[in-house]
């Protein structure tokens, strides 16, 4: 009975915990709470692509922003708290609620990722490789790479991609 316990004691292997990064996705480098932030955006879903810019700004508690397409047509509004995302003013194309309600969900994750109140806070598992800054909850994935100041999210339950990458501000205020 020994040598069995001893047996099933030795065939265990060491696993190595990764240590849990604390590291922010967003970086003051990809997202000002103080001004307004630009971002060249590609949305990837069902084999169709939505390019344009999103613009965001904090007010208050809240995060608000616009998606423009390359046309200037607005695609939606949005905003973002601690506790739910919300769409506005949605382009009659994507206005259906399954469409809201999953675009509001992944805005909410992409805004609020650092935010320690946020709903999914706590189920947030983080890791870094290089410059690269991963976060992993339920069904998303996202990843901020701060070279390049890109952020991408990805709905893995929809197949959804989000990418946003932080344009240059120029010395006049404007963007590039």
């Amino acid at each position: 009975m020994l040598c069995l316990l001893l047996t099933g004691c030795a065939a265990t292997r060491n696993v190595q915990q990764r240590e849990a990064s604390t590291a922010r996705v967003w970086t003051p480098a990809m997202r000002s709470a103080e001004a307004k932030n630009t971002y060249r955006v590609r949305l990837r879903a069902a084999g169709n692509d939505l390019t344009g810019i999103c613009v965001t700004k904090r007010v208050g508690d809240e995060w608000r922003g616009s998606l423009v397409n390359e046309f200037g047509s607005k695609a939606f509004d949005f905003v973002t708290t601690a506790r739910r995302g919300t769409l506005l003013n949605v382009f009659p194309m994507m206005d259906r609620w399954y469409i809201r309600r999953t675009v509001a969900a992944d805005l909410h994750f992409l805004f609020e990722v650092d935010n320690a109140e946020a709903t999914f806070a706590r189920r947030v598992e983080r890791s870094e490789r290089g410059d690269t800054i991963v976060a992993v909850s339920g069904r998303w994935r996202m990843t901020a790479t701060s070279h390049d100041s890109t952020v991408t999210l990805v709905n893995t339950r929809r197949n959804i991609v989000y990418e946003l990458r932080r344009m240059a501000e120029t010395d006049d205020g404007s963007d590039e």
